[in-house]
């Protein structure tokens, strides 16, 4: 019996045991838990911006000129590319939809008009003025670096650049088919294939350098500035070229009020996460 008897007490020692082993389990889980409540949670980085770095000054340009900034450019572009090609445009489409039996006289009058406005903005006007319609609205105009004017052939080669290589993309498209018919297709595809090249090389000398700079503009040491008046009245037509300016201006400055407002809410939301995080710790 006394064998039995100790073999009860074990048993009861080792059921008792359990219990209190498994009841351990949840409080260790309980401390895990607020070990990990307590140790905050490892931040992540954020991203340096890169600071920008201002665009070098060329040497000789007079501290009266200011290097056109990209949204001149970019409303400069448009400009001229609406007044240029929107009348053109219109022609095709129309000239498309009616298939050429009515309207004959429209498209014409269409096509016409679409060729004088690109003299007029392309040709006519650097001449004359040595701006386009872009330059006036976005305020904005080519000068060398001791402030004259650049030669007028400058105006040509950097306002028609776009439509030249255009055409000459319509040129080897319509000729590379027919090369073998004598000189002629192969002389107007190496002209199509020149023009469409010029414009590639154009593309890439702007797109590397710092000034936006392309070919022509390297070639006659032309800057785009912003517009500078020379002093003295301006009437007629003259003046409401210079009043298209107000229009560019404004679009700038709306521009940039969202690109501060944009700013400042940031710095709002960083603030507010920031107190949320030190009202937590």
């Amino acid at each position: 019996m006394g064998l039995l008897d100790k073999v009860e007490t074990k048993d009861e020692v080792v059921k008792k045991a359990k219990p209190v082993a498994k009841a351990a389990k949840p409080v260790a889980k309980a401390a895990k838990a607020a070990a990990k409540k307590a140790t905050p949670a490892p931040q992540k980085a954020k991203k340096e911006k890169n600071p920008k770095v201002k665009k070098a000054r060329p040497e000789g340009l007079s501290s009266d000129f200011e290097i056109a900034s990209s949204l001149n450019r970019v409303i400069s572009w448009w400009v001229n590319f609406t007044v240029n090609f929107s009348v053109l445009i219109g022609a095709l489409v129309m000239s498309v939809t009616t298939g050429g039996a009515s309207g004959g006289t429209a498209t014409t009058l269409l096509f016409a008009g679409a060729g004088l406005i690109f003299i007029f903005n392309g040709i006519v006007l650097p001449i004359w003025t040595g701006r386009n319609l872009g330059q006036y609205t976005s305020s904005t105009q080519y000068i060398r670096g001791d402030g004259s004017k650049p030669l007028f052939l400058h105006g040509l080669f950097v306002n028609n650049i776009g439509v030249s290589s255009l055409i000459g993309f319509i040129m080897v498209f319509m000729q590379a088919g027919q090369l073998g018919n004598g000189t002629a297709p192969i002389v107007l595809t190496s002209i199509g294939a020149v023009l469409m090249i010029l414009w590639i090389v154009n593309w890439q000398f702007s797109r590397n350098s710092d000034l936006n700079q392309g070919l022509f503009d390297l070639v006659f040491g032309a800057y785009l500035v912003r517009y500078v008046s020379e002093g003295g009245e301006v009437s007629g037509f003259r003046a409401r070229l210079e009043s298209m300016s107000q229009f560019g201006e404004k679009y700038a400055q709306r521009v940039e009020d969202k690109k501060k407002a944009k700013v400042v809410s940031s710095d709002d939301k960083k603030k507010e996460e920031n107190s949320d995080s030190e009202t937590e710790d």
